[in-house]
């Protein structure tokens, strides 16, 4: 039985045709982000012609109604899909190297449930306060995935990835209660707060984007700065040390990241579930190996994300689903395949 670094066992090793299959992926992973983005942009409540949308890119003359659905009200939040669904990807690319854990995601170190609580706090408890919840659910997530780190370290040994995964389930289940609790006392605000914890892009706009884009870009740019190590870091602590790599610096710039783009998603879309479960597992089976796993994962769940949100606003137009009540539709059934096809179902 065949491992890929950070995949399922069982996974077929198609590393001898990489280079043709690595290129096909990024062409796919592309072409998915283009042809969202434009169908996105023409189609929704209201259509806005194909030709309306060349025109606004060449600067010629279209409808003052046309032009505000599009530059106003559905480019941010295309650019805010696009974001969130990178920041995903890559947070649960970064997670399963570093805790060893195939099924790791942004779940598993505190980042949905401390973004979760802070969210029903505002949107419960202090409704006045509305226009708070992106802040105060990255505030949240960023404090439970430190307290997550904390809880896991220990003196001389660091934050073993054991711990870790150990310490993300003890607080995602006491978060989950607190969640239930508030919800309970506060139930006559449940439709607002049930919304935003299945995820959602509804009436997000420049001042969303704005506020994601700074975690996103440094986020970004810290994982790309350590993907070499944590490539490394995959064969084992041991052999890395042995090989020059400083583990738990590593470790901690890793889980940082991760939180910083997962706690910068969940602040903007809400609690959107698969994305970097499922996206990291599906670019290693397309690209059969780990060589550029993270940027492809970066795409492909920009594409993802974008492609369930045209989804979610559309099929019951011009009533709106819940963007992960649409990601559990397409990820669950396929991760359920894949685990099939991996052998750890049978």
């Amino acid at each position: 039985m065949t491992t890929l670094a950070g995949g399922i066992p069982g996974a077929p090793d198609l590393a001898g045709s990489g280079g043709r299959r690595e290129r096909v992926g990024v062409v796919l992973a592309a072409i998915g982000i283009s042809a969202g983005l434009v169908a996105s942009l023409c189609f929704g409540a209201v259509s806005v012609p194909f030709n309306d949308l060349l025109a606004m890119i060449a600067g010629g003359e279209v409808s003052e109604a046309h032009r505000r659905i599009v530059l106003d009200a559905r480019l941010p939040r295309v650019l805010c899909a696009i974001v969130a669904g990178c920041n995903l990807a890559v947070a649960g690319v970064l997670l399963q190297s570093v805790t060893r854990n195939p099924l790791a995601d942004p779940g598993l170190i505190g980042v949905t449930a401390g973004a979760g609580v802070a969210a029903t706090i505002v949107l419960a408890v202090l409704p006045d306060y509305a226009g708070l919840l992106p802040v105060a659910a990255f505030v949240g997530a960023m404090a439970s995935s430190i307290f997550v780190y904390v809880v896991s370290w220990r003196p001389g040994g660091g934050a073993s990835p054991v711990r870790m995964i150990l310490a993300g389930v003890a607080v995602n289940a006491v978060l989950g209660a607190v969640i239930g609790l508030l919800i309970t006392a506060f139930a006559d605000r449940i439709p607002a707060v049930m919304f935003w914890t299945t995820g959602s892009f509804n009436g997000r706009g420049w001042s969303h984007l704005s506020l994601m884009a700074p975690y996103s870009i440094a986020g970004i740019l810290i994982a790309f700065a350590v993907r070499r190590p944590m490539r490394v870091l995959e064969l084992g602590d041991d052999a890395a040390s042995a090989m020059g790599v400083r583990v738990e610096r590593t470790r901690l710039v890793a889980f940082a990241a991760a939180s910083l783009l997962a706690g910068s998603a969940a602040s903007v879309a809400g609690l959107v579930g698969f994305v970097g479960l499922v996206v990291p597992h599906l670019v290693r089976l397309m690209l059969g190996s780990n060589r550029l796993v993270l940027p492809v994962s970066a795409f492909a769940g920009a594409a993802l994300l974008l492609w369930s949100d045209l989804i979610a606003r559309t099929v019951f137009a011009p009533s709106e689903l819940p963007v992960g009540v649409v990601t559990g539709l397409i990820g669950g059934p396929y991760f359920i395949f894949l685990l099939y096809r991996s052998g750890w179902l049978r």
